[in-house]
């Protein structure tokens, strides 16, 4: 999400996410032991697989965790300080996620699949990110 990118629940995501132009929000990924990357969404309905961050999400977030296997992201649609930024190239057919390309960064290509739509409510052009813990 990012995957990137969080993770507040439910209808409190949404939101939260409305009012980023101001404040960042938070989500919360953790890495278990085989190596992959989830979103902490309790409030998911859906399988936990659909959480899994893959494709670019998951090199991201080990290049934010800095080698630990829990990391706190804010993310915004508005750029704020010490912020990296996801660029959206393309959003797929329903199902199909969207493709962001990160800025200035060696990572060339990030996919946030349709849980997006549930933490965020939609894909925004921009995302703006940093870890904060």
């Amino acid at each position: 999400m990012i995957g990137w990118m969080p993770l507040l629940m439910g209808a409190a995501l949404l939101v939260g996410w409305a009012r980023t132009a101001f404040e960042p929000i938070q989500f919360a990924f953790y890495k278990e032991p085989h190596g992959t990357w989830y979103i902490d969404l309790p409030d998911y309905p859906g399988p936990k697989g659909n959480l899994a961050m893959v494709a670019g999400a998951d090199d991201m977030l080990d290049f934010l965790a800095k080698g630990k296997n829990r990391v706190v992201v804010a993310m915004s649609e508005q750029p704020f300080t010490g912020a990296l930024a996801l660029n959206r190239v393309k959003v797929g057919e329903p199902g199909g996620g969207a493709y962001y390309k990160p800025e200035n960064h060696a990572i060339q290509s990030v996919w946030l699949c349709d849980v997006t739509l549930f933490a965020l409510g939609k894909f925004p052009e921009h995302i703006y990110f940093r870890a904060v813990e």
